[in-house]
C-alpha cells in the first residue's frame, strides 16, 4: 500500500454515518484515545467491550426490584427466591453478552487503489477460539449479521459510493444482544489504512496512446531475461492471459488445444516503447479518467509508462510506482 509523508493531514470526508446515540458517540471517543489499531491483527479485549441493559433489560431491572420490593415487605421467601434467580438470569446475561466478543480477532485487507465507478468495499476477516452467535457490524451503511457460528468468517464491508480522493477507513461497530436480549455489549473498530479512490478509468485501445523512447536498455534487457526464464516468450510474442478487451484472432488456439488455458500473445508491444501519458486539456476529471484508464491498458499490455501529471514526471516500471501514480491521481485538486 501506497504511503505518502502528507497523507494523515488532507483526507476526504466519508459519507455521514446513521446518528449515534450519546453512549455511542462517548464511547466512540473512549476507545479511539485509548488505543488504536496500526496494524495487524485487533484482538477485542474486556476493557474495550461496553455493555449496557436495552429497553427489555430496564424492565427486566425494574421486575427485579419490585419482586424484591414486594417479598420483603410480605416476608415471602418464595418471592425473593424468584428474585434472586431474575438477578442471577440478569447478571449472566451481562457475562455472557462480553464473553460473546471478548477474544475477537479481526483483520483487514485494503486494496493499494479502488475506481471510483460503484460501490467500494473493504474486506474484514473474523475468527475466535469459541463460537459466537448474535452479532452484528455497523458501518457508514448500516447493519451486517456476521455469522461467527463456526469461530471465522469473512465479510466485505460496504464504505459507500464514494468519489475520487483519499479516505480514512471509517469506525466500526461489533455488536452483540447475546443470549437474551436483554443487554447490549459492543465495541469500536478503527482500522489502519486509507482508501485511495482513483478516477474511473476511461480506457482507449493501446495504440491510440503516444510511444516515446524506449525503456532504459537494462531494464528491457531484464525484462528479456525475465521472459526467458520463465518461457513466457517466443517467435510470435509474449503470452498472457486472455481480456474482454482482446479479439479472439490473438488467442493461441495451440495452446488452448494442448493446455485449455485461453491465451494471447503482445507482439512485443513492450519495445516500441514508453507509454505517454499527458494530461488533456479540459475538465479536469475527464483527463484524470483518461490517465487513469491509460495506466491500466500499460498494465495489461506490460509497457513502461511516463505520465505528466500537474508539472511532476512518473516514470512507471512496476507495481510500487503505478500504486504511486494512482495516488497521486485521487489527490490532485
Amino acid at each position: 500500500m501506497v504511503t505518502m509523508s502528507d497523507a494523515a493531514l488532507h483526507k476526504d470526508t466519508l459519507p455521514a454515518q446513521k446518528s449515534l446515540s450519546f453512549s455511542e458517540r462517548l464511547t466512540q471517543k473512549l476507545i479511539m484515545r485509548r488505543r488504536k489499531w496500526t496494524g495487524g491483527t485487533w484482538l477485542i479485549k474486556q476493557s474495550q467491550i461496553f455493555i449496557l441493559p436495552n429497553r427489555y433489560g430496564i424492565y427486566a431491572g425494574f421486575l427485579v426490584l419490585a419482586s424484591f420490593a414486594m417479598g420483603y415487605k410480605v416476608q415471602n421467601n418464595f418471592i425473593l427466591l424468584g428474585v434472586i434467580f431474575l438477578f442471577l438470569v440478569f447478571m449472566l446475561s451481562l457475562i455472557a453478552s462480553v464473553r460473546n466478543i471478548q477474544g475477537l480477532r479481526v483483520d483487514i485487507h485494503l486494496e493499494p487503489y479502488y475506481f471510483a465507478d460503484g460501490m467500494t468495499h473493504i474486506r474484514l476477516a473474523l475468527r475466535k477460539d469459541q463460537p459466537a452467535f448474535n452479532l452484528t457490524l455497523s458501518g457508514p451503511m448500516g447493519d451486517m449479521p456476521l455469522d461467527l457460528s463456526g469461530g471465522a468468517t469473512s465479510i466485505l464491508v460496504p464504505v459507500g459510493a464514494l468519489a475520487r480522493g483519499v479516505y480514512q477507513v471509517p469506525p466500526l461497530k461489533i455488536q452483540t444482544l447475546f443470549p437474551f436480549g436483554i443487554a447490549r455489549a459492543w465495541s469500536w473498530l478503527r482500522p489502519p489504512g486509507d482508501i485511495v479512490m482513483a478516477p474511473a478509468p476511461a480506457q482507449q485501445a493501446a495504440q491510440a496512446y503516444p510511444r516515446g523512447h524506449p525503456a532504459a536498455a537494462h531494464q528491457a534487457q531484464a525484462a528479456a531475461q525475465k521472459r526467458q526464464q520463465n518461457n513466457f516468450a517466443d517467435e510470435l510474442g509474449d503470452l498472457r492471459d486472455y481480456g474482454p478487451s482482446d479479439p479472439p484472432a490473438r488467442i493461441d488456439w495451440k495452446r488452448y488445444a494442448a493446455t485449455r488455458e485461453t491465451m494471447v500473445r503482445d507482439h512485443g508491444l513492450d519495445t516500441q516503447g514508453e507509454m505517454i501519458l499527458r494530461q488533456p486539456t479540459g475538465d479536469l476529471e475527464t483527463g484524470l479518467s483518461y490517465l487513469s484508464g491509460g495506466l491500466l491498458v500499460a498494465e495489461r499490455i506490460g509497457a513502461p509508462v511516463r505520465m505528466r501529471l500537474d508539472g511532476a514526471d512518473y516514470q512507471i516500471y512496476d507495481k510500487p510506482a503505478r500504486e504511486k501514480a494512482f495516488y497521486a491521481l485521487a489527490r490532485t485538486k
